[in-house]
Formats: C-alpha cells, sequence, structure tokens
C-alpha cells in the first residue's frame, strides 16, 4: 500500500511518519510512504493511480492544499484523500474535492489510526501492480485501471482507465507476462492484450473498447474471443451474485 503525505511543516511531517510505522507495526500492513514539503513538489512527483491514500495539509505557502487536491482529482478520483487541517473554516471546499475524512492539527495517534482503519475498510483487497519506468520516473498501475497494451517495435503503449497513454521502452512479451496471468486480460491479437471489463463489443475485425477505442483481432479467432469475453461476463456476475447473497 503506498501513501502520500504532503505538509510543508517538516515537525507534523516527521511526527506523521512516526505514527504510521507505529500503526504498521501493530496491524498485519505494509506502506510505502512518499513525503513532499510542499504541493509543488507533490504535483510534480505525481503519477494517477500511485497512491492509495493522501494526505494532504490545507494551509501550504505556495499552492494550497486545496488547489493541489482539485488539480489530482482532475486525473486520478481512486486515492482516497484526507486532509490535515488546523482549522475547519474549508470543510466545505475539501469535500468537494470528496475528501475521505480530515484529521485536526496536531495530529492525534487515536484519531489517525482510527482513520486509517476506516480507510482500509474501502481499499481493494490486495490489488495486483503493474510496475514500469517512463524516462527515468518508476511508476505504478493497478491492473484494474489497465484497458489495453499494444505492441509498438520495441515498446508498448498503455492506455489506461482515463485515457492516457504510456509509451514504454519494454517488449510486450516482457510487460505482459504478468497480466497473462489475470484472468481479466486477453489477447485479441498478436500484440494487443485487452482488459475484458472494458470491452463493450466485438465485431467482424475489431475489438470496441470503453471511451470508443478500437483495436483489431485476430479474424480467424472471432467465436474463440467472444465465447471468452462472455465466460469472463458470466463468472463476474455469479460472483458479484453471490457477494450480494453472502451480505445479506
Amino acid at each position: 500500500m503506498r501513501l502520500a503525505i504532503i505538509d510543508d511543516i517538516d515537525k507534523e511531517r516527521e511526527q506523521a511518519l512516526q505514527f504510521f510505522k507505529e500503526y504498521q507495526a501493530a496491524h498485519p500492513v505494509i506502506f510505502t510512504v512518499d513525503s513532499f514539503n510542499c504541493a509543488e513538489a507533490f504535483l510534480k512527483a505525481f503519477v494517477p493511480y500511485t497512491y492509495d491514500i493522501v494526505f494532504m495539509d490545507i494551509y501550504m505557502d505556495g499552492i494550497t492544499g486545496l488547489e493541489a487536491a482539485k488539480k489530482m482529482r482532475q486525473t486520478d478520483r481512486h486515492s482516497l484523500l484526507i486532509f490535515l487541517t488546523s482549522s475547519t473554516d474549508h470543510m466545505g471546499d475539501a469535500f468537494s474535492v470528496h475528501a475521505f475524512d480530515y484529521l485536526s492539527k496536531p495530529l492525534n495517534p487515536e484519531r489517525l489510526f482510527a482513520c486509517l482503519d476506516d480507510s482500509l475498510k474501502l481499499l481493494p483487497a490486495a490489488e495486483e501492480y503493474l510496475s514500469f519506468s517512463i524516462n527515468g520516473v518508476e511508476m505504478r498501475l493497478s491492473f484494474h485501471n489497465i484497458v489495453v497494451l499494444r505492441a509498438y517495435g520495441h515498446s508498448t503503449v498503455l492506455t489506461d482507465i482515463s485515457g492516457r497513454e504510456y509509451s514504454i521502452y519494454t517488449a510486450f512479451s516482457m510487460l505482459t507476462r504478468p497480466l497473462m496471468e489475470d484472468s481479466r486480460f486477453l489477447l485479441v491479437s498478436r500484440g494487443v492484450l485487452v482488459n475484458m471489463d472494458f470491452i463493450s463489443r466485438f465485431t467482424e475485425k475489431t475489438c470496441e473498447l470503453s471511451d470508443g477505442l478500437s483495436v483489431p483481432i485476430t479474424l480467424r479467432k472471432l467465436k474463440l474471443l467472444e465465447q471468452s469475453w462472455h465466460n469472463y461476463d458470466f463468472a463476474k456476475l455469479q460472483h458479484q451474485a453471490a457477494e450480494r447473497n453472502h451480505s445479506l
């Protein structure tokens, strides 16, 4: 699990990091925490869908926490956002960017631990991630946010759920190896791997995906591809129905 904390007061940031260590020592969870001393540094390094939880100070010199949160939400609506604040004056604005919670400063460990408990209940369990490098920057994208990967020479072009494309200088066969073991992904033609959660239909020559994306298929395998997709969809519906019945 990956967290980010953004606070321009060193003492506050260091205290939070210590509390994270204490929580981790008492719970079966492993955190990776990225620490930033200003919103500008966070936004410069920010990659959508990288963080499970973002702890953001509201009152900072330069770009405020609210402004940074609005920029973050333009490309990432997945991360749980928790504001750190010495005043509740801007709580209305805070929840307009879908903040999950807010914590008063200085941080109280019991309140922080309770917030972490609540956050972990909402986060998906043990989601797998694909790691890759772009211009020397290590990036991480969860499997459920990947729509399609396409071979392009010695590189691979990945499209995520927000429509963003990443050109990754890694051979298609190497990059997609972990995805091939996941039931969500289907090889529809040589060098094209799609996430079946985003398939809308097959035509005679293409696989149509969400947001108007279209990729070529192996024509002689059309029936087999359609059957694989329908089987996956049916299994997913059965699983969702079982989960609903279990919760009743």
